[in-house]
């Protein structure tokens, strides 16, 4: 999952907007493929991050997203 938009506060918006769409989508992904094999637990975690990465996209969309690290 990328991270790279934490690190660069000279990011396009469209692309850190892109990168976190990609997180969700990879991090749901991980969630059903760890359902399906019975890893309930991990796919709990990835629910988790799923909703992070959705929170994370909101603040984006209302202007108040930071990089953590730059």
């Amino acid at each position: 999952m990328s991270a790279s938009r934490h690190f660069s506060r000279t990011q396009p918006t469209e692309q850190t907007r892109a990168e976190i769409k990609d997180d969700i989508t990879a991090s749901r992904g991980a969630q059903r493929d760890l359902q399906a094999a019975g890893q309930h637990r991990l796919a709990e975690t990835m629910r988790q991050a799923t909703d992070e990465h959705i929170d994370e996209l909101n603040a984006l969309d209302n202007g108040t997203w930071n990089p953590n690290h730059a």
